[in-house]
């Protein structure tokens, strides 16, 4: 029997990359032929391609032109993210025609599915076309994903447009969010406000409502990590496969290299530096700061946090990326002498991190992080307590989830030293002990999740022993 031939594709930013990349070698050491589709300028940015593959040989990389220009900023501010469906997908179809002449010489077998991140739309409407089959990556959680799929439910119940300007209005009719949606937790396309028959919005929710076609959705969640909301998503879709947390999980399937990946693969160069700092910090002493791969922040509102970690006079690891600072703030910042000087003896300031190696040394007591879905597994896996600063996107349900469900972080109410000060000394200090219980129960979940006979780890068995029961069919192209 000819060996089946899985395609991943994620949209190319490195917080969807990695976990598609944890999955493909995960499908690749469970026998299947896995090709990892991304972009050129995705491959020339990562901080070691090259070792990459060395590490997976058996992963067969693949290249296609995002269709964009080189000099294009692609991030969230340019129209990537909205133009890559009609920029990107002429290249994604020219690419499966080619591998469809590559199998039928003889030099790969033929495509049996693709894997595709469920914001790179344009691969669904490509792999219809060519009657492909398709299983859709979820790259945050199952509450966000609910969201999504609740919104004809509150156009239906007169919940969206919104009716006033109160944000934080609780929403109660969506099974498995009560208490958990807050207007300002919808997805951002419904903070728009738009009329439900604005184009521009119904296009948006086609995009989003189609994965429910594709022949399953797989996520990089644990069943005991959200709990209340899992039963009700997955009604929404033909399969569901939750498999996370997918670092963790390849890490027990390879070992501690498995940090390598995120390391190789990563779209900025990590400052290794930081690990001998924290090698000469106390136990438990250290919190990590870290915003993520996308957000922007104004030069006020970095001084005021930098003001804040300072005043707190715990330890602290920033991460500060080069491009974190609005461009037209990015001239004429003049930073005060005591943020220098206390940056000096408490702090240690960098571009990027190695986040996995800083999670997991025991110097790092507390992660102030953005919550994106990532960075919250990771945190877990760690058993590290955080402070959320959301910013757009999953990050504000994901925030709820984490503090208000879960009770393994708190939330920094407001962007002012004073906040920031008292809130770092709150996880540091006085409910440390009650945080930090909460996050090893959820620790030891993800463990048992991703053993011999945990949900994770039978749910990648099964996904696996569907996509070999997928008959391919000879590819019927119209030009």
């Amino acid at each position: 029997m000819e060996q089946p031939h899985v395609i991943v594709h994620p949209l190319p930013v490195q917080g969807h990359i990695k976990p598609m990349l944890c999955l493909a070698q995960l499908l690749s050491e469970a026998g299947l032929y896995t090709t990892f589709l991304i972009t050129h300028h995705a491959q020339k940015r990562m901080a070691n391609f090259p070792a990459l593959t060395t590490q997976f040989p058996n992963i067969h990389f693949e290249f296609i032109s995002d269709g964009f220009p080189d000099d294009h900023p692609r991030d969230v501010n340019s129209g990537f993210f909205s133009d890559i469906k009609i920029k990107t997908k002429p290249h994604f179809k020219q690419f499966l025609l080619s591998l469809k002449k590559k199998s039928e010489n003889g030099f790969s077998p033929p495509v049996t599915c693709i894997i595709a991140d469920g914001y790179v739309v344009y691969s669904f409407e490509v792999a219809e076309e060519l009657r492909l089959p398709t299983f859709t990556f979820v790259s945050h959680g199952a509450c966000f994903l609910q969201a999504y799929h609740s919104i004809p439910l509150l156009i239906q119940q007169g919940h969206l447009p919104f009716r006033d300007d109160n944000i934080n209005y609780q929403i109660q009719c969506v099974p498995g969010l009560e208490g958990l949606l807050r207007r300002k937790n919808l997805p951002p396309v419904c903070l728009l406000n738009l009329e439900a028959d604005n184009p521009s919005f119904q296009e948006h929710l086609k995009d989003i409502l189609g994965m429910k076609r594709s022949s399953g959705v797989i996520i990089n969640t644990f069943n005991d990590l959200e709990v209340q909301c899992l039963p009700h998503v997955a009604t929404h879709f033909q399969k569901f496969y939750t498999v996370g947390p997918l670092h963790a999980f390849l890490n027990s399937k390879i070992g501690n290299d498995s940090h390598l990946v995120a390391s190789h693969a990563s779209l900025w160069k990590a400052e290794k530096n930081c690990i001998a700092w924290l090698d000469s910090q106390p136990l438990r002493s250290v919190l990590y700061v870290s915003f993520g791969t996308l957000a922007r922040r104004s030069i006020s509102q970095l001084l005021e946090f930098w003001h804040g970690l300072v005043d707190s006079g715990h330890r602290f690891l920033w991460v500060v990326r080069p491009d974190v600072i609005l461009e037209e703030e990015e001239e004429n910042v003049i930073i005060p002498e005591q943020l220098l000087v206390g940056a000096k003896e408490n702090g240690y300031i960098v571009d990027w991190a190695p986040q996995e190696q800083v999670m997991a040394h025991n110097a790092v007591g507390g992660f102030l992080t953005h919550c994106g879905w990532n960075s919250i597994l990771e945190s877990i896996i760690a058993r590290i307590p955080m402070i959320c600063w959301p910013h757009t996107n999953d990050q504000n349900i994901n925030t709820d989830l984490v503090c208000k469900v879960l009770k393994i972080g708190i939330e920094l109410e407001a962007f002012n030293r004073s906040s920031v000060k008292s809130t770092v000394e709150t996880l540091m200090g006085s409910k440390r002990e009650a945080l930090q219980k909460s996050v090893d129960k959820f620790a030891n979940c993800a463990k048992d999740g991703i053993g011999h006979g945990g949900s994770s780890n039978h749910n990648l068995e099964m996904l696996v022993t569907d996509i070999k029961k997928i008959k391919t069919e000879e590819l019927k192209v119209h030009l």
